[in-house]
């Protein structure tokens, strides 16, 4: 630093300093002095705070003096020669492995990957399940309207009694306009209950004719 003024009197701290440090200094008489190559970062009054950044400032392998004003301000390097001769068994190594860290923790992502997976999968079979269908062939009834109802008919023969007159009901609307339906009809409504008999009857009379 240069003091401007002979009455100059400036004190440094810290002194001494590294390189790029912030340093403190005042200025006790006089006007105000030019600090080059330290750069003024703040002012309070006579109090400055600098910074040299500057390639003048860099300390070599030994500390460097810079006289300012009649003050000497020490740079001295932040590392020793021997430190710097021999690094390894001089500065700290990092032998234990870091703890992982994720933008999304691995409990919540393999949910998140459960769920999409579960929505594709239902996707898919929504969009399979119509060709599926055309695939697999539906179950086709060749009987006739009359032959169903015969069925119906002989299958009752096991059921309960009303089960019996309503395939028989079935069986007289099949007939139509048949002689055989009124026969029908008259087992379906009888009283009491239709005879299994009279009902075998009928369905063989029925096969017979046709």
């Amino acid at each position: 630093m240069i003091a401007l003024a002979a009455a100059v009197v400036v004190t440094f701290s810290p002194n001494p300093s590294h390189f790029g440090q912030l340093v403190t200094a005042k200025v006790q008489a006089g006007r105000a002095p030019s600090f080059a190559p330290f750069v003024v970062r703040a002012r309070h009054g006579n109090t400055y705070v600098l910074q040299c950044l500057d390639p003048a400032c860099v300390p070599g392998p030994r500390p460097r003096a810079i006289a300012i004003g009649g003050a000497r301000v020490v740079i001295v390097p932040r590392a020793s020669v021997a430190q710097v001769e021999h690094p390894l068994r001089s500065f700290e190594r990092q032998t234990t492995v870091p703890p992982p860290s994720y933008r999304i923790r691995p409990a919540l992502l393999r949910a998140l990957c459960l769920v999409l997976a579960a929505a594709l999968v239902a996707g898919a079979a929504a969009l399979l399940w119509p060709l599926a269908r055309r695939l697999v062939p539906a179950p086709r009834d060749d009987r006739t309207p009359l032959q169903r109802a015969l069925d119906l008919v002989r299958e009752s023969l096991r059921r309960d009694p009303r089960d019996r007159r309503r395939a028989l009901d079935l069986l007289a609307r099949a007939l139509a306009r048949d002689p055989e339906a009124r026969r029908a009809l008259d087992l379906a409504w009888s009283r009491p209950d239709p005879d299994p008999s009279r009902i075998s009857s009928l369905v063989e009379s029925v096969e017979n004719e046709r």
